[in-house]
């Protein structure tokens, strides 16, 4: 196969998965590993992990990384192997949540699974299918699954409360089904419930709402908010500029 050929057949596989293609998916195309090889050594593919390979079209931004480690699972969809879905801190970066830096790649699979990369991590579990979401074709556990497993999952106060603010004002989750999310993690970190976590990390982040949250909350967690500096400011500021408006007509 002519060298143009093999990179059309590559391109073809990897222009629905972002530009990237593993050596099986390769193999199965007709793209031997030596051909592979010969491509990389010229520069024309890069090789971004063990069995992964960017075509020249590849989107190199920062989700490269756990998109290239996702496709390394063998889980896409149609494929026999049970679907990983990114999940954790991974699932935190891909949302755009927090601002953690995540030492692994981690994938929630709904049975027991191994690797050898040292940069992988699966966990164990069945996620219900209303926790799992797809952003650009990557199945991510949904914001507020993600902040739900980043509080109990052990990290710190500050980079949960920072996360949680990040949720909140990405307006991809409402402030009540955040809380219940928190609830399981709320004894753990010294708080009463997952509305008094959601809280406190609202307050800690120093968190201004903008009035369409307030529409989304608990009551019990609108009154918190009624009551804050932040919140007040904000209505002084919106009245200000209605007053402006009217004097200008």
């Amino acid at each position: 196969m002519r060298t143009l050929d093999v990179l059309e057949s590559l391109e073809l596989l990897g222009s629905s998965q972002w530009g990237l293609v593993t050596t099986a998916q390769a193999h199965e195309a007709g793209v031997s590993k030596m051909q592979l090889s010969r491509l990389a050594g010229r520069g024309t593919v890069q090789r971004v992990r063990h069995g992964v390979y960017a075509l020249p079209s590849a989107d190199a931004g920062s989700l490269q990384g756990v998109r290239a480690a996702w496709l390394s699972t063998a889980s896409q969809p149609a494929g026999e192997q049970p679907l990983a879905v990114v999940s954790g801190e991974s699932a935190a970066a891909v949302h755009g949540i927090g601002d953690l830096l995540p030492a692994k790649y981690e994938f929630t699979s709904a049975v027991r699974r191994q690797t050898t990369q040292p940069d992988t991590r699966y966990r164990k579990r069945d996620l219900p299918e209303g926790d799992v979401t797809w952003v650009d074709g990557l199945p991510v556990t949904t914001v507020a699954r993600t902040v739900g497993d980043l509080a109990t999952g052990g990290i710190d106060f500050d980079h949960l409360a920072v996360a949680i603010r990040d949720a909140i004002a990405s307006k991809e989750v409402g402030a009540a089904a955040l809380a219940q999310a928190l609830e399981p993690a709320a004894g753990s970190l010294r708080a009463p419930s997952g509305n008094a976590l959601l809280r406190a990390a609202l307050k800690a982040t120093d968190f201004r709402p903008d009035t369409w949250l307030l529409e989304l909350m608990a009551p019990q967690l609108q009154e918190e908010l009624l009551r804050t500096p932040q919140f007040q400011d904000l209505v002084s500021h919106a009245v200000a500029e209605h007053l402006a408006g009217e004097q200008r007509r």
